[in-house]
C-alpha cells in the first residue's frame, strides 16, 4: 500500500516534471519573463522534495552528492577528450565514488519513524474530542515540537515550538512551509489553523504535518525518532 510519504513524493516529482516542460516551452517561444517565476518555483520544489527524500531515507543526501560527483568527473573526461592527462586520475575518482555509492545503498535506511498509525489515531481522537490535545515531539529533549488542539468543533490548530526564539523569523519567511502562513504566538512559537468538516479531511492534515516536519528537518532540528505523546484533559 502506497503511504502518505510516497503519495507526497510522486506529486512533487510530478509536479517538478510539468514546471520543466513549461520551462522548455516557454524558452521556444520566449516568454522569458514567465520563466523567471517558473525558475524559481521549480527550485523550491526540488529543495522540498529533497527534503522529503531525506526524510524517507537519511543518507539520500549523501547519495544525492555521491552521485553528482560521479557525474562531474564523467563530464571532465567528455570535455577533455578520451587522451587527456587528467583523465586517468578522474577515472580512479569515478571508481572510488562507485564504491562509495554501492556502499550507500547497501546500507541499511533510517527513516523517520513518521509514517505511523499511531499519529492517524491521534488525529482522530482529537477530532472526536477523545483527547484535549496531542504533541509530536522532535527532537530528544522536548524542545523542538507540534501541538495540535482543536479549536471549537470544526477548526485544528498546529502550534510549532522551536528551541531557538530567532528561529521562528526565518521559518516563516525563508523554510519550505513559508507559505503557509504562520501566525506568531504571545511567548514563544508559531501557528496555524484549518477547518476540518469532516474526517476525510483528516488526511489533508496528516500531509500538512509532513510538510512542517520536513521542513524543520531540512532546518537540522529533526532526529531519526519522533515522540508523539497525548494528553487527555487540560
Amino acid at each position: 500500500m502506497t503511504s502518505d510519504l510516497d503519495s507526497l513524493i510522486d506529486f512533487y516529482q510530478w509536479e517538478i516534471t510539468r514546471i520543466q516542460a513549461q520551462i522548455d516551452e516557454n524558452l521556444e517561444l520566449h516568454f522569458y519573463d514567465e520563466i523567471e517565476f517558473d525558475v524559481v518555483a521549480l527550485r523550491g520544489l526540488k529543495n522540498e522534495l529533497d527534503a522529503i527524500l531525506t526524510l524517507q531515507d537519511s543518507k539520500y543526501p549523501k547519495i544525492k552528492r555521491v552521485k553528482d560527483q560521479i557525474e562531474y568527473y564523467k563530464t571532465k573526461i567528455e570535455e577533455k577528450g578520451k587522451l587527456s592527462y587528467f583523465n586517468q586520475a578522474y577515472e580512479i575518482r569515478i571508481r572510488e565514488k562507485e564504491s562509495e555509492l554501492e556502499a550507500l545503498l547497501k546500507a541499511k535506511n533510517k527513516p523517520i519513524s513518521f509514517e505511523t498509525q499511531y499519529v492517524d489515531d491521534a488525529l482522530y481522537k482529537l477530532y472526536s474530542n477523545e483527547i484535549f490535545t496531542f504533541n509530536l515531539y522532535l527532537n530528544d529533549n522536548k524542545q523542538v515540537y507540534l501541538s495540535l488542539s482543536m479549536v471549537g468543533t470544526n477548526e485544528i490548530r498546529i502550534t510549532v515550538y522551536l528551541e531557538n526564539k530567532g528561529d521562528y523569523s526565518w521559518y516563516r519567511k525563508h523554510s519550505l512551509i513559508k507559505e503557509l502562513k504562520f501566525f506568531d504566538l504571545e511567548g514563544g512559537g508559531m501557528y496555524l489553523t484549518r477547518k476540518i468538516p469532516n474526517s476525510n479531511t483528516l488526511l489533508e492534515i496528516k500531509e500538512l504535518l509532513s510538510r512542517i516536519v520536513i521542513a524543520i528537518k531540512n532546518g537540522g532540528h529533526v532526529k531519526n525518532e519522533i515522540y508523539l505523546e497525548l494528553i487527555e484533559s487540560k
